[in-house]
């Protein structure tokens, strides 16, 4: 099981552990944090999401020593009782040993003191998920408790969200990532061997398979990712034709969904990705929303507010990046007046989309006349209601920024700090970064609850009986 945590978490937890690293002294003594826990349930890849820090304070610890740390009572009631009050999963214990640096285990006297602990917890609070976790300099080990069997189970590594997308591994020690299939070399120059191995080994999922979808799709199956899950389930017809890629007269005829067209090409195309169609509803169903929170990555390539709305939460609950992309069509006076692309990047510590201004307006129950006449304008006339601009050299952009968004968040080339959205204008060719600040009364990165908060947090989405 993975552990997941927010970079600017991660970060809060290097400091508490600087105290024992930058201490002076030859046999620094340990120190120690809580991390409390959401849950991810959503198989094939669950997780534990770490939704907050619990800092020691003064006599929060009963023995400080350069060999051993020991919590107080006190200090684990105090994270207990917020696991409580926030219906939270549980929490991990956190302590340093510090003089380990690029490798890090549990010591003799972790393996003997922290059995009864965990038990006692357990007492206390029967269905939370207890653990501890071990920093190094450089590098940490985690495990969990498995109160049946009465043993540990470790965590097979630590995933940062931020501007980037970070792992520990177990133990810290990294090993040498293997080397990519020869069909991959021309790409190593932009993607080396360690993050082709993580694209190799990642999930991500795709919202829509129309004209951005199917070209995001093409591009990570042809970038070597390991799975793409699919969220379309639409069925091709003539209007898909000029624009979703590998889409065939034969496939409007039969009325196939263009997802499960896009599942066939790729997989005969003798690489190695992995495509799963889901089924059933949209994401703004709770079934269909909780496969989204089983994926590593997801890209949205959605012209509606409420996949958007869905999106972002998951990203922040389950702390999971979110690049979004479309399309923009200006039109005045009847005549084309812009050509815009936009990719925006949502991470646990960026601002969401509702305070980027992107998501702007959610009609719960389909968009009212007003929100038709402001997509309309953003068709090819005033004659034609589209949803979203459906030219494919146009999107063709739009899928290009996403690829390399993911890309960077491997084995980072673009500008830091990353902006919230990037915006290129293909008719002047310009292309404008822009930053926002979060709200703090934005129900989504304002909530300070939310973050990380797994499984305990309500999407918003249609409950299904």
């Amino acid at each position: 099981m993975k552990l997941r945590i927010r970079h600017s978490d991660y970060e809060a937890v290097r400091q508490v552990a600087a105290v024992s690293f930058n201490s002076p002294l030859e046999f620094p003594p340990e120190t120690g944090c809580i991390l409390l826990l959401g849950r991810n349930c959503h198989s094939p890849n669950p997780s534990l999401t770490v939704a907050g820090v619990v800092r020691a304070g003064d006599g929060d610890f009963e023995h400080q020593g350069f060999d051993a740390l020991r919590f107080s009572s006190r200090y684990l009631r105090r994270a207990l009782l917020e696991v409580r009050e926030r219906g939270l999963a549980g929490f991990l214990t956190v302590h340093t040993h510090p003089m380990a640096t690029d490798h890090v285990e549990f010591s003799p006297y972790d393996d003997a003191c922290d059995p009864e602990l965990m038990q006692n917890l357990n007492e206390l609070q029967p269905e939370a998920i207890f653990g501890s976790v071990v920093l190094g300099k450089v590098c940490a080990a985690g495990r969990v408790w498995d109160k049946d069997l009465e043993v540990f189970r470790p965590l097979s590594e630590i995933v940062i969200a931020g501007e980037r997308l970070e792992k520990l591994p177990h133990g810290g020690s990294t090993g040498i990532a293997p080397s990519a299939s020869a069909v991959f070399d021309r790409g190593m120059a932009l993607t080396g061997r360690g993050a082709m191995a993580e694209l190799s080994a990642m999930r991500v999922g795709v919202a829509g398979a129309g004209g951005t979808g199917s070209l995001v799709a093409e591009l990570l199956f042809r970038a070597g990712v390991g799975e793409i899950l699919l969220f379309d389930f639409d069925v091709a017809t003539v209007s898909n034709l000029n624009r979703v890629l590998h889409l065939r007269s034969q496939d409007v005829n039969n009325s196939r969904r263009k997802a499960e067209r896009l599942k066939e090409v790729i997989e005969q195309s003798g690489l190695s990705t992995v495509v799963t169609v889901v089924s059933g509803g949209d994401i703004t169903d709770a079934a269909v929303a909780g496969e989204l929170a089983g994926c590593d990555v997801l890209i949205g390539c959605v012209d509606r507010d409420w996949p958007r709305l869905v999106l972002s939460e998951i990203a922040f609950q389950y702390l999971i990046p979110y690049i979004d992309i479309g399309t923009e069509i200006g039109v005045a006076t009847g005549q084309v007046s812009s050509l815009d692309v936009r990719a925006s990047y949502v991470s646990p510590d960026s601002p969401c989309l509702l305070c980027s201004g992107l998501v702007d307006r959610i009609r719960l129950e389909g968009y009212g006349e007003q929100e038709l006449e402001r997509v309309l304008s953003m068709g090819y006339s005033t004659d034609i209601r589209l949803s979203a601009p459906a030219v494919m050299d146009l999107n063709m952009k739009a899928a290009a920024w996403a690829m390399l968004l993911l890309r960077h968040l491997l084995q980072p080339f673009l500008d830091s700090p990353l902006p919230h959205s990037i915006r290129e204008s293909i008719t002047n060719f310009s292309t404008r970064t822009r930053f926002y600040t979060p709200s703090p009364a934005c129900p989504i990165c304002g909530d300070t609850s939310r973050g990380g908060a797994g499984d305990s947090y309500p999407l918003t989405v249609r409950r299904i009986v």
